[in-house]
């Protein structure tokens, strides 16, 4: 069984982290050519508590900057992960039950997170703010 402490545990051991909160690990990214990447992991309860998740997300741009409908069908063919609003911002996250988690279920949905952001965010606001 892995828990909120362990992946905590296992981020700091493996990653420079920029700000840490109680549910809360915030990591950046280099993704190449000068450009950067911000990652927040979340720690979630659903069903009231009874079951812990983590949700893996990333900005990409502010709301009524980025054509949603473009971003929406440029996504279409991802394997996991989806669009979201973030107050202002629109997200590109990914999440996952921590019971069982393995290395490569959190790795890989990290990895596509952090670089399909990076795609949308160079794409649909030509800038890297995030």
């Amino acid at each position: 069984m892995t828990t909120w402490n362990d992946l905590v545990l296992y981020v700091r051991n493996n990653y420079p982290i920029a700000e840490e909160t109680h549910n809360m690990i915030k990591l950046i990214f280099e993704t190449g050519g000068m450009r950067s990447q911000v990652v927040l992991i979340w720690h979630l309860t659903v069903g009231r508590g009874a079951e812990e998740w983590i949700q893996i997300e990333s900005p990409f741009g502010e709301f009524g900057s980025v054509d949603l409908a473009a971003a929406l069908q440029h996504i279409g063919g991802t394997v996991c992960g989806g669009m979201a609003i973030a107050g202002n911002l629109v997200t590109f996250r990914h999440s996952v039950p921590l019971l069982n988690l393995n290395i490569n279920e959190f790795e890989s949905p990290l990895a596509l997170v952090t670089e399909t952001a990076d795609l949308l965010e160079s794409t649909f606001t030509g800038g890297d703010r995030f």
